[in-house]
């Protein structure tokens, strides 16, 4: 005897069968749209104002440089080596034009229009080790990626993580 003859035969374990179906997708449904399963959005990035030596959140929109405390405030990128010691690997701005043209999107009807983004990243962005003592455009692929090249300050590459706020 098949399946389908089975379940002809015996209705309420087909019933059981189909309602414990619903049942599981509608739970699956609930813990979904409760966030269970969902990755979290950041909300909050690192900052600095003293060279990447300390380091705070705070709002991941805010363009940096900014002020904070009377200084200058500039995002930084921090992670943790497989030691679990912390460090700033690189620090970020954008340039007065880029920090310009941001603003004027997030107060546009369009604050992420591609054409904008891509200027910016483009052009208005500048990167830098901690304790260097210029800023690199990102534009100039060669330098940047230098500065940007993710290593533990005891120039071991394995076992990095970001450090999440």
């Amino acid at each position: 005897m098949g399946i389908r003859e089975t379940l002809n035969k015996n209705p309420g374990i087909t019933t059981g069968g189909t309602a414990a179906i619903i049942l599981i997708a509608v739970g699956f449904i609930i813990y979904q749209l409760s966030g269970g399963g969902a990755p979290s959005v950041a909300t909050e990035a690192y900052f600095t104002i003293d060279d990447g030596q300390t380091w705070f959140a705070d709002d991941i929109n805010k363009i940096p440089p900014f002020q904070k405390d009377g200084k200058e405030a500039v995002k930084a990128y921090v992670y943790k080596c497989a030691d679990g010691k912390a460090f700033v690997s690189h620090l970020e701005r954008y340039t007065a034009e880029g920090k310009k043209a941001l603003e004027a999107a997030q107060k546009s009807n369009d604050p992420n229009n591609p054409v904008v983004l891509e200027d910016v990243m483009a052009n208005g962005v500048e990167v830098k080790k901690p304790k260097a003592p210029a800023w690199v455009k990102q534009s100039n692929s060669a330098i940047a990626g230098k500065v940007m090249e993710l290593k533990c300050p005891d120039g071991k590459v394995e076992g990095i993580e970001p450090v999440v706020p």
